[in-house]
């Protein structure tokens, strides 16, 4: 059988009919898609004779391989093509214009890092971790990746490589393409929010510290429970502003590294409760994680609220230091993961209630947190926010009470 094109369009030598009309682009893709159908029928029967391909002549081959990269230059991207083996066999003028550079033919999946670029940290991107390289050499049915490209100028913009593999009627690999898009803009708006999240945090910060300074202003002015009152709001209100103040200055405007920010929180924390006055030490052990804004507030609420619970109620002044100088009174804020991949904040201490209680009695997230058998607002606020957070918190006495919350990161 020989096929041939004429001018006027595609036409299937061996079947009578009228030349089909392809000036248009949906004449073009449904004749395109009446060949496919009629390939198909043919290689179906050719398969059933034991027959595995159609023969073609040098004329289909030369004017399929021209339809093809007459294709390849229509689309908006950059496209590769590239063999079983990795070797880099093709490519369209999109990369060359948009590279600044002719399309280097790679021979094999480990001499990807002649197309220099650079991950988002500044690391040089190596061979194996471009998309080719996963889809041909590690067998994956999609890769991409988005990288920092340098032009063959030297300049540099992003650009994301999104690969797929190509395979035959028997399902083997035979190659592999790669698209190359421009992300520049897209890139550029994202640093602008995030610079505008950074800005937003910055104000809201300041806002609450403001709130926050007003209410100990109050406190001072205002007697005995009331005092209290408008100083424990202010703790709270610091303790969210201390979030804000964290994200405005991380790299990532929407999450919080918990771990380090725990640190400085109950640095400030201790400070503001006057722990070296009274002889008590906040020590923190804690593991790295990163919490988005939305579980980094009421975790810092709930730190605050037992924390401050343990220094109000867990030492008497007349006590701290009783029992030698040697007696380490103290507090301490843990950080850690367990084995099923959730995390625990943990507020324990080694205050009055020692011994009063067995070791193993463990309460509730319905019963009182702290050394304190009282209920009050931080212990409903602690309970609420243990729930926004889909938390579990236990509490038992062993040397001390021990409070933990448990939670998904």
């Amino acid at each position: 059988m020989e096929n041939g094109l004429n001018p006027k369009g595609v036409s299937l030598s061996g079947a009578e009919g009228p030349t089909i009309d392809t000036s248009t682009l949906a004449d073009a893709q449904e004749e395109i898609a009446r060949l496919r159908r009629e390939l198909a029928v043919e290689r179906a029967a050719r398969s059933s004779n034991g027959e595995t391909s159609l023969p073609l002549n040098a004329e289909d081959t030369s004017n399929r391989t021209a339809l093809l990269e007459a294709m390849l230059e229509t689309v908006p991207v950059g496209v590769v093509l590239a063999d079983a083996n990795g070797q880099i066999v093709h490519g369209n003028s999109w990369v060359e214009r948009t590279l600044r550079h002719p399309v280097r033919h790679s021979a094999d999946t480990e001499s990807y890092g002649e197309w220099v670029s650079f991950h988002a940290d500044g690391r040089q991107v190596e061979s194996h971790e471009y998309p080719l390289a996963r889809v041909i050499k590690d067998g994956e049915d999609h890769a991409e990746l988005d990288v920092h490209y340098q032009r063959g100028d030297g300049s540099l913009f992003w650009m994301r490589v999104i690969c797929e593999p190509v395979r035959n009627a028997n399902g083997e690999t035979i190659g592999a393409t790669v698209a190359l898009v421009d992300i520049e803009d897209e890139m550029r708006l994202l640093e602008e929010k995030e610079i505008l999240l950074g800005e937003v945090n910055h104000r809201v910060k300041n806002s609450l510290q403001l709130v926050g300074a007003i209410l100990s202003l109050q406190a001072r002015s205002a007697q005995d429970e009331a005092a209290t009152l408008l100083q424990a709001a202010s703790a709270r209100v610091q303790a969210i502003s201390s979030v804000h103040a964290a994200l405005y200055h991380d790299d990532d405007v929407r999450t919080v590294e918990f771990g380090s920010y725990l640190h400085r929180f109950c640095d400030r924390l201790a400070d503001a409760l006057g722990a070296s006055a009274r002889g008590i030490a906040l020590k923190v052990d804690a593991e790295p994680l990163v919490l988005s804004a939305d579980k980094a507030v009421p975790l810092s609420l709930i730190v605050n609220e037992l924390v401050t619970n343990a220094f109000k109620y867990a030492f008497a002044d007349d006590l701290i230091g009783s029992e030698g100088d040697d007696h380490d009174t103290s507090i301490i804020v843990r950080l850690a993961s367990n084995s099923d991949g959730t995390f625990f904040v943990e507020v324990s201490d080694n205050g009055v209630g020692a011994g009063t209680k067995s070791a193993s009695e463990s309460f509730s997230h319905d019963q009182n947190m702290g050394s304190s058998e009282r209920t009050g607002l931080g212990t409903t606020l602690t309970k609420t926010l243990a729930r926004q957070l889909d938390a579990t918190i236990t509490k038992k006495q062993a040397d001390g009470w021990i409070v933990r919350l448990e939670f998904e990161p």
